[in-house]
């Protein structure tokens, strides 16, 4: 029979006095010594308390004050907690205070882990609270502390300098003076100062976050990473989408970048292993700028389908959307751009905006030019453009520099192939004035140019 076995009846008469809650354990070792104070036990040590049960090489349980119950206990070498339902510990040394509720687990040569559900930590330190009932002691709180990696559901995997874990949340905390908290998802990869993990429900939040996703369009290439910052990321991994909010920049080297302030969420779905964005869609102000000056403003929703290679955009009831080039600004309710592959590169291949379409030059080098419109399709390959107008309306174009005054339910801009100048013509019944009605149309606008 083990010593500790033979020193524990030798102390019964004395832990019977111990009330449950303070001192229910088993336990059993190779040697044991009792001084009247501490319980030291050596070799293959077993303790069964109502936190876990516990083993180590070496342990010493301690008397508290004048009671005869033992209120610490100092776990050393090979140490390893297991903890009811709440996961377990293994580390170099494991010092717990049932008076304070307080525990300290330290690391060695090696990292203290701690393997909770769902994942798995590794620090230098990591600092406990326990919760006290009538019956028995539980697992209350977790600070890892220095050197933290965390590994979460296999495809998640964190580093910081601090994790706080209590009630299945864990957050995750940098330090201001090194690097930020730096999580890695499969490709993606984000930083931030803040990182929240809810265990039950998957959401993940991020503070400050910028990071790189695999891009819209060109997924399996690693030079055309999505690179985005805003102020708050929640990103739900059970439904694979990620909301940013606020401060809300993204660029992608294929399409260019979107700004805006309010809320951006984007669909992921998993392909060929990889995580890749299906769908991005806006809400309030967006502007995307393509890298050849391009840009749309859209103050209602904007959507981008990577499938369907295309990207709409709607305005408010008070605010129009704009796309504008170097040469002009058009304004309308609706926007659709279709894109296109060319030797692997994404280009915009149709433009179409519809209702209430205005159109103002805005090329310091070109006199004034403007127009009215129900809808205008510009294919941006070709330069072709055509103003298009509802049945029993007309499109109203102005050319200053032609001095050309046009009324036509159609009219179609393009560029001659061969003298490379700009050609305009009417379709259907054109008139080279305009009605008093349209007279006043024509007015109203002129008062709106920017």
């Amino acid at each position: 029979m083990k010593a500790a076995i033979l020193l524990l009846a030798s102390l019964t008469p004395l832990l019977a006095e111990i009330p449950a809650v303070e001192m229910s354990s088993d336990l059993s070792s190779d040697h044991a010594t009792y001084d009247g104070e501490t319980l030291r036990l050596e070799g293959h040590v077993f303790l069964d308390h109502d936190l876990g049960q516990m083993e180590a090489e070496n342990a010493l349980l301690k008397k508290g004050g004048p009671s005869l119950e033992f209120s610490s206990i100092h776990l050393k070498d090979q140490v390893s907690i297991f903890f009811e339902d709440q996961g377990k510990l293994f580390s170099d040394q494991a010092f717990l205070d049932f008076h304070t509720l307080k525990g300290t687990i330290l690391s060695g040569e090696y990292p203290v882990v701690y393997h909770g559900n769902d994942l798995e930590l590794f620090s230098t330190a990591i600092d406990l609270t326990f919760s006290r009932s009538e019956t028995s002691f539980s697992l209350d709180s977790l600070v890892a502390k220095e050197d933290v990696h965390m590994d979460y559901l296999e495809d998640f995997h964190l580093d910081c300098d601090k994790a706080h874990y209590k009630n299945n949340i864990l957050v995750a905390t940098a330090n201001q003076r090194k690097t930020p908290c730096h999580l890695t998802h499969l490709e993606d990869t984000v930083n931030a100062q803040k990182i929240s993990f809810d265990l039950e429900t998957n959401l993940l939040t991020f503070h400050s976050p910028e990071g790189k996703l695999s891009s819209l369009f060109f997924p399996s290439d690693n030079e055309r990473k999505c690179e985005f910052a805003s102020n708050l990321l929640i990103w739900d991994h059970t439904n694979e989408l990620l909301t940013l909010r606020g401060a809300i920049v993204i660029h992608d080297p294929s399409m260019g970048t979107l700004i805006g302030d309010h809320l951006f969420s984007l669909q992921q779905h998993t392909h060929l292993g990889k995580k890749v964005i299906q769908s991005i869609e806006t809400e309030g102000k967006t502007v995307l700028v393509a890298d050849n000056g391009q840009s749309l403003t859209s103050y209602g929703t904007l959507k981008i389908d990577r499938d369907n290679l295309m990207m709409s955009c709607t305005s408010t009831e008070d605010k129009q959307l704009l796309y504008e080039n170097r040469e002009v600004r058009l304004h309308s309710d609706t926007a659709t751009i279709e894109y296109a592959f060319q030797q692997m590169e994404l280009k915009p291949r149709i433009v179409y905006l519809h209702g209430n379409v205005k159109i103002f030059s805005h090329d310091v080098q070109r006199p004034l030019r403007k127009g009215l419109a129900d809808h205008i399709i510009y294919d941006p390959i070709t330069q072709e453009t055509r103003l298009l107008a509802d049945e029993g309306n007309h499109v109203l174009f102005w050319d200053d520099e032609k001095n050309l005054t046009l009324s036509a339910p159609e009219i179609l801009i393009s560029i001659d192939p061969v003298s490379k100048e700009e050609l305009i013509k009417g379709i259907g019944t054109v008139r080279f004035t305009f009605s008093e009605e349209e007279g006043k149309r024509f007015e109203k606008l002129l008062k709106e140019a920017p």
